[in-house]
């Protein structure tokens, strides 16, 4: 059996920070959930309920309101009309529409910045970039801290979305960032079961640039491919970690769960035992 340990917490214990003084409130609160959501403290079914989130940040439920809706059209969260906002469950489909349009975005990304080459000054950044994040991964004393948010994710951020500068296309960046909520939720649940793909990021970065500074298209192209893997890829990946499907299902259904069983120990065959699951 394998287990995932995670502790329910309320949710005035989760986003208890994180709004400041700058930037909008709906920005604010929007990032606030947005993360963890995908970070997975906000786990599936967890009802966001607008007077309770404005009440933590002492402010009115209009911008809590609009920040809710922009996570609708994210696919983070469900609006049920009379009954309340509440985060989606984690879904297999909506993950392999995302690794689509990520590979697409991607591809095509790296495919124009080696038709049209690169200056000697994004040569260096792009190179320095690499170089920052592997110095983060020496540096870890961590390696199995959550994935979202942690330094090495958000240089990795800054490498593709560099790309994406550079080959300006700012928007199409944009678009992938929404539309990749849930492949880095999924990622996470991956990492708390402990199953991945292993893979060298350092070198395939430096891969990927070596292939838009020589002007080859092709390989730039099916650099990325490899680095990000495509939609078979992943479909491959998941039929041969069964393990997988099954915390997922596990995983969507621990708030319900949690509220319905009360003192019960076991739903549908999988245990719950303190603050971990069993499947």
């Amino acid at each position: 059996m394998n287990t995932i340990n995670f502790e329910i917490k309320s949710i005035d214990k989760i986003i208890a920070s994180g709004i400041t003084k700058e930037g909008s409130l709906v920005d604010q609160i929007y990032w606030v959930l947005r993360d963890n959501i995908i970070n997975l403290s906000l786990p599936p079914d967890m009802p966001l309920v607008e007077k309770e989130i404005a009440s933590i940040f002492e402010i009115s439920k209009t911008p809590v309101r609009e920040a809710l809706i922009r996570l609708a059209n994210d696919g983070l969260v469900q609006i049920i009309p009379k009954s309340g906002s509440y985060v989606t469950a984690i879904s297999l489909v909506r993950y392999l529409e995302a690794c689509f349009i990520r590979t697409n975005l991607e591809g095509g990304c790296v495919k124009r910045l080696a038709d049209k080459g690169i200056s000697l000054s994004e040569q260096v950044q792009l190179k320095a970039i690499i170089t920052e994040h592997k110095q983060i991964d020496e540096s870890n004393t961590n390696p199995n801290s959550t994935y979202h948010n942690s330094p090495s994710y958000e240089i990795n951020e800054l490498f593709h979305r560099t790309l994406f500068e550079y080959a300006g296309i700012v928007g199409a960046w944009l678009l992938l960032d929404s539309s990749r909520a849930e492949i880095d939720r999924v990622r996470n649940l991956k990492a708390m079961i402990g199953i991945d793909r292993n893979t060298s990021v350092i070198s395939e970065h430096s891969d990927i640039v070596d292939a838009i500074i020589s002007r080859d298209p092709s390989r730039a192209k099916k650099a990325m491919m490899y680095h990000i893997g495509d939609v078979d890829d992943e479909m491959e990946f998941i039929s041969n970690n069964p393990e997988f499907i099954r915390a997922m299902d596990v995983f969507n259904a621990v708030i319900s769960e949690q509220s319905n069983r009360r003192n019960a120990s076991r739903y549908n065959g999988k245990l719950f035992v303190g603050n971990r699951v069993v499947f």
